[in-house]
């Protein structure tokens, strides 16, 4: 499953991802991972949740995230949950041409059970079909 946390810039999306972040690592019964651009939110998270930093991996492209995750998971039958903070930036593309990462998310929530929140700088109103079905 995906979960968004939408909204225009400035209203909040990433506090509302740690607090997520955080309060799932207390209940979570496998790993909470946390995938953003750099490290500036290490400090805010829960010392149980991985932070990944997709720049210390080299990460730019829709298909290397969902490839990384693919491997996470290969490496890691415990992760449950993984919050994406920011994918727009991680991938340097518009919402609208993010297509392939979505369904590549999507089919990997599906495939093996885990739940992704995914951050996401668009208005409701705005947010395409793809994006939308997860709402």
């Amino acid at each position: 499953m995906i979960t968004l946390i939408y909204g225009e810039k400035g209203t909040g999306k990433t506090k509302q991802m740690i607090d997520g972040a955080n309060q799932s690592a207390q209940t979570a019964k496998g790993v909470v991972v946390y995938i953003d651009k750099d490290d500036s939110r290490m400090h805010d998270l829960d010392r149980n949740i991985r932070l990944v930093n997709t720049a210390t991996y080299q990460i730019t492209t829709q298909e290397q995230v969902v490839a990384f995750v693919k491997g996470m998971l290969a490496t890691n039958y415990d992760i449950e949950k993984i919050y994406v903070d920011g994918l727009a930036k991680i991938v340097k593309s518009d919402l609208a041409d993010m297509q392939a990462v979505y369904d590549g998310l999507g089919k990997v929530a599906q495939d093996f059970n885990v739940d992704f929140v995914v951050s996401v700088s668009c208005a409701k109103e705005n947010l395409p079909a793809f994006v939308s079905k997860y709402l």
